[in-house]
């Protein structure tokens, strides 16, 4: 008994300071850290890019079917296997009000030029601007989800990199060229956001629906009702698999140790 109770504080040790240096190098700028969870991204990725381009050309109900499974449910199954929680996804509670002020500042400044567009194209600003607002998807998988994993892999600065060359390449095939890198360009405002609280508050609901109803409307793809009721049915889809998802069993970062006492 003695010889173990001996032991347990050094394990705890190791382990605090094992959490600790994970942290740390998870905030540098460039690190190399790539792992499974960093494959995984990569292919959700590009086979979100497919449904997108699909979802977009063919048929809507592809872009749904891209967005339940490799826009919600694997990132969320991985996170939460791997114990990171909510926070894996960029859902926490840290700098929450910072976060929502600097949204609502950088989306209510937005506005004015958002409803310039709008009498431009000749488009309801009301609908328009709900159907982005309820995109939670996108900011949820593109920042909260590949944001995450290339930071951990990589460090902050190649992150926001390749989070706007990843959502470049998202529309690339489903807009003109010119659009999908203007998108790119927008993702640097909006990871560069992200990176400095890590919480998705920055970005949803205030900072980000307005910044997307403007790309849609240069995009030339105006929303009306119809995308408002569409958007409300695959947020309530979300919502329930992350529910699910939630009660996934965790794997421990660090195994315990066992002994016979």
């Amino acid at each position: 008994m003695g010889e173990c109770l001996g032991r347990m504080p050094r394990h705890r040790t190791r382990q605090s300071q094992g959490s600790r240096q994970d942290r740390v190098s998870r905030r540098r700028a460039i690190t190399w850290r790539p792992g499974w969870d960093t494959a995984v991204a990569a292919v959700t990725l590009l086979v979100f890019w497919g449904c997108y381009w699909a979802g977009t050309t063919l048929n809507e109900w592809f872009l749904a079917v891209g967005v339940v499974i490799v826009g919600t449910l694997i990132p969320a199954i991985v996170v939460f296997r791997r114990g990171e929680g909510w926070a894996g996804l960029g859902v926490r509670r840290r700098f929450w009000v910072v976060a929502l002020i600097v949204s609502a500042v950088l989306g209510i400044g937005s506005v004015p030029y958002l409803l310039q567009l709008t009498q431009v194209h000749g488009t309801a600003a009301t609908p328009h601007l709900l159907a982005n607002l309820l995109v939670l998807w996108e900011p949820l998988f593109v920042f909260g989800w590949l944001f995450g994993r290339w930071e951990r892999a990589f460090g902050w600065l190649p992150a926001i990199v390749l989070t706007a060359a990843g959502f470049a390449l998202q529309h690339v095939g489903s807009v003109p060229l010119t659009a999908a890198l203007g998108f790119g360009g927008f993702a640097i405002v909006y990871a560069v956001a992200f990176a400095t609280v890590r919480n998705l508050l920055i970005l949803w609901p205030l900072f980000y629906p307005v910044g997307s109803a403007i790309g849609t409307l240069q995009a030339g793809h105006p929303m009306g009702w119809p995308d408002v009721l569409w958007g409300a049915g695959l947020i309530a889809v979300q919502a329930l698999a992350l529910g699910m998802i939630r009660r996934w069993p965790a794997r421990p970062r660090e195994q315990t140790a066992r002994g016979t006492c």
